[in-house]
Parts: C-alpha cells; structure tokens; sequence
C-alpha cells in the first residue's frame, strides 16, 4: 500500500510539426523527469500512453516537476506525416521537448521508449542529463532467442476491454494493479483518433517492412555509440523479476554494454514485477529512479 504523498498532473495539448501531442504534467521546477510511456501503436494488444505509468507519476510529482508525454500513435498524440517508424519517433521526442519548454531533463523510458531515451541522450547530452531504462527490450540483446508468444491470440475483439485486460495481465506478475481506472483509460485510447492513425500507419504491411528494420537500425546505432564513444550520460536500467518479455539476463547485458564506457551506470531489479513494474511495485520504483535521478539531476 503506498503511504507515500501523491499530485494529481493535467493534461496538457501542443502541436508538434502539425500533430496534436498531449501529456500529463505538473510544473513545480525547471528540472523536470520526462516520462515515455512504451507500447508499439497500433501492433501492441493494449493501447498505451501516458496513463500506463498509473499511480507512479504522482509519487514523482510530489517530489519535483514531471511530464508524460504521450508517445506518437499513442494517448492522445497523432501520427508524424513521415509515418511510425523508431527515427520519426524519437524526432518527435525531440521536437516535443521544445515544444513543451523542457531545456533539460532525465527521462525515464518504458519498453521502445527506454531505446528512444538512449538515442537522445546520445544526441542531446547537454539536454538528457541522465536516462532510465525500464524494461527496454527494444534496446537489449536478443540475439537468436524463439519468438515471445507472450501476447500471441488475444482475445477477441482485439482492443476490447476484455481483450486489453487479458493483455495487461499476461505482461504482469500480479494482476492486482490491472484495476477499472487503468482499464477505463486503454479503452479511452483506443476509441481515440491517435490509435486510429497508428493502425492505418502500422497497416499493408509497413510494421514488418518499415517499422522492424527501423527498430534493428537504431538498436545497431546504439549499439556502436555504446562500444565506441559511449552514452556520455548516466544511464539506469530497472527490471522485473518476471518479466515475460524479457528475461534478466538481457536487462544485465543492456547495462553492461552501457557500463562498458559509462561507469556512472546502475542496475536495479524490482521483484515480483512483469513488463511494467511501474504499476505493480509503484513505491520501489519511485525510490529506485528518484535516488538515482537526485544524484544525476538534483531538482
């Protein structure tokens, strides 16, 4: 149970290069965390956005300025013109930070997200002082590992409540934080023009033809900065015991590909916690990211 102080964040709108981008905020500093929720629009069985991080972000907001910008295709934010793909993705990151008047900040990236955060941080290291990756199997090691049939067969329709409940649950350990509110905000998401755009841009084929040699793209990226100069920022790495996506070894093997160059690096696991530990150990996560981000970027 938390017994930790909670503030509520509003909704915020902006236009980025012409596509309506919302987020969550609460303005208290000029150091704000930036939240990236993950989530592939328009392929995932669940409808992502700011609202997956849950009861986490007022833990934050309470502590210092916080903003969970909904990623393209998902919440509330339209799809780039250039279509889905990680490179329009992680520009239109970079674009929202102006945007929303973020002159620095850490950022704490889910899934993909924990890929896009690594990729600004190597571009903007003046601007991302730090970076948390949490459950980024986007940007971990796979090499020739069978195929996840984690969120094969949902059930239909898919994008139901049913069908996203069912979903939630099989990336969670525990089923408890899968609750009405979570629920009633991924069916909000669904019906809404964002996912509708991500399914049209995902659609013909583009997932497997564009969107996966993106993601091999700017993982190999990566992946050569690490080895070479390295991510010029303090990086953490949170994971789930049990997460059924991704197991720990390839989190270990994310942060010592980091570490290999950035020793100001940290690997953090939370138990008993799927592929969003964010919603099931909210409390440990909050400590983990703050004492981490405190050091990196003092509010």
């Amino acid at each position: 149970m938390l017994t930790q102080r909670t503030v509520q964040l509003n909704q915020r709108t902006v236009v980025v290069a012409g596509v309506k981008t919302t987020a969550l905020e609460n303005k208290s500093s000029k150091t704000p965390l930036v939240f990236l929720n993950g989530g592939v629009s328009g392929v995932a069985p669940y409808c992502s956005g700011s609202h997956i991080w849950g009861s986490s972000l007022g833990l934050f907001a309470a502590e210092r300025s916080v903003i969970a910008i909904d990623l393209p295709g998902t919440g509330g934010t339209g799809v780039p013109k250039d279509g889905l793909c990680v490179d329009t993705m992680t520009r239109h990151v970079r674009e929202s930070l102006d945007a929303f008047g973020i002159e620095r900040c850490h950022i704490v990236g889910h899934d993909l997200a924990g890929l896009i955060a690594l990729m600004l941080a190597a571009e903007l290291p003046g601007r991302v002082r730090g970076v948390t990756a949490v459950s980024a199997l986007a940007a971990a090691p796979t090499g020739d590992s069978l195929e996840n049939l984690t969120l094969k067969h949902p059930p239909a329709p898919l994008w139901s409540r049913a069908s996203q409940k069912w979903a939630l649950e099989q990336l969670s350990y525990s089923h408890h934080p899968i609750d009405g509110v979570l629920l009633d905000a991924c069916v909000a998401a669904a019906k809404g023009e964002a996912h509708a755009a991500a399914q049209a841009a995902m659609g013909s084929g583009r997932h497997a033809d564009v969107f996966v040699p993106s993601l091999l793209g700017a993982k190999g990226r990566f992946y050569e900065i690490a080895r070479t100069v390295g991510i010029s920022v303090p990086v953490q790495v949170i994971w789930g015991t049990h997460d059924p996506l991704g197991t720990l070894d390839q989190g270990l093997w994310l942060y010592k590909i980091v570490a290999a160059k950035q020793t100001a690096s940290q690997f953090h696991v939370i138990n008993r916690a799927g592929a969003l530990p964010f919603l099931e150990e909210p409390g440990v996560f909050h400590s983990m990211v703050s004492a981490f981000a405190e050091v990196v970027f003092p509010v």
